[in-house]
C-alpha cells in the first residue's frame, strides 16, 4: 500500500552510471511539500518523509535518497531525527550500490546505518523499538507503521 498515492512514482529508476536519466517532476513535488522543520512527532503528515519511503518499497532508490536529503536538511541539528534520516539515506544508497553491483561499498555503507541505528537507540533508549514509523530494534531499519 502506497503511503502518498497522490504523488505518482517515477516512470523508471535512476540507476548513476547506465545512462539512465532520473525523472524529476515527482520528486520536484514531494521535496516542496516538505515542511520547514522535520519533528519526529509530525512523522505522519510529512509527505516528502513517507513518499521517501514509498520510493524505497518501489527500488527507487537514488530516488527516495533525493527527497529524503531534503527532509534531512530540515532536521533540528544533532537531534535524533537527523540521526534517523541519516541512516535511512545511507540504507538506500547502500541498496543503490549493492543494485550497481559495488558490493564493498554497499556493505561499508550498511556498516553505516548500523551504527547510526544503534547511536538513535542510544539516545532514544533500549525501550524504544519504533521512531517515526521505524522499526529500530534490528538491523533491517525498516517502515512498519
Amino acid at each position: 500500500m502506497r503511503l502518498v498515492p497522490d504523488i505518482k512514482l517515477p516512470s523508471s529508476a535512476h540507476v548513476p552510471g547506465s545512462g539512465s536519466r532520473p525523472d524529476m517532476a515527482p520528486l520536484e513535488q514531494a521535496k516542496a511539500l516538505a515542511p520547514a522543520v522535520t519533528r519526529a512527532q509530525d512523522w505522519q503528515d510529512n509527505v516528502a518523509y513517507l513518499y521517501g519511503h514509498d520510493l524505497m518499497r518501489g527500488g527507487f532508490y537514488w530516488e527516495a535518497h533525493e527527497v529524503w536529503e531534503t527532509v534531512w536538511l530540515a532536521t533540528p541539528a544533532n537531534g535524533p531525527e537527523r540521526v534517523l534520516l541519516q541512516a535511512l539515506i545511507q540504507q538506500a544508497n547502500a541498496r543503490l550500490k549493492s543494485e550497481m553491483r559495488r558490493e564493498n561499498a554497499a556493505a561499508r555503507l550498511q556498516a553505516q546505518v548500523e551504527a547510526l541505528r544503534i547511536d538513535l537507540i542510544s539516545r532514544l533508549g533500549a525501550g524504544v523499538k519504533t521512531y517515526m514509523g521505524i522499526g529500530i530494534s534490528d538491523n533491517n531499519m525498516q517502515y512498519n507503521a
